[in-house]
């Protein structure tokens, strides 16, 4: 071959190629990167979303709940935050009226049970059978706050799916004297 018919040729040196082969690495390396934290933030959003649910799904029921019954019975814990009952269901008594055409009101009772291995907060109305108002509770408890004017049950929930927490007190106000 003629020295000017090597010249002639197109191609690409070795070094061209390793060159353009780090940079494709290091542009795949960014989109990964990028591709990863994304989906890491989806799972987050995920989570919280879930959590706010759960917490949102115990206060929905709960509320009409205390709204409707006295102050929970504390004989054995639950007179103030040093003492918090984590493992003592919430009991509530009050007062219930049927759904019917003549509508006549009766006693009715509401217990909060938290299953610390299932990771349930289980809602129990009367004789039926209980229904999770919470999932994902990793931590409960419960105590009647007496020290204002009328008493106060203050409880904190702690949800927990996959990776994210979320903590919540909630105030409810019985409204029935005992």
């Amino acid at each position: 071959m003629a020295p000017d018919a090597r010249r002639s040729q197109a191609g690409y040196t070795l070094i061209e190629v390793v060159i353009s082969v780090a940079i494709g690495a290091i542009l795949m390396a960014a989109l990964t990167s990028v591709v990863l934290t994304s989906v890491r933030a989806a799972d987050i959003a995920s989570s919280r979303v879930e959590a706010s649910g759960q917490l949102r799904s115990f206060e929905f029921f709960a509320y009409d709940d205390f709204a409707g019954s006295g102050v929970p019975d504390t004989a054995t814990c639950g007179d103030s935050s040093s003492t918090a009952c984590t493992t003592q269901p919430i009991t509530l008594a009050g007062v219930g009226v049927s759904n019917s055409v003549s509508p006549a009101p009766s006693a009715s009772s509401v217990t909060y049970t938290w299953d610390s291995t299932n990771f349930f907060l289980d809602r129990k109305v009367g004789a039926n059978p209980a229904i999770h108002a919470a999932t994902d509770v990793s931590a409960f408890s419960w105590y009647v706050d007496s020290s204002g004017a009328s008493p106060v049950v203050v409880v904190r929930l702690k949800v927990t799916v996959s990776n994210y927490s979320e903590s919540q007190t909630l105030l409810f106000y019985p409204r029935l004297n005992p």
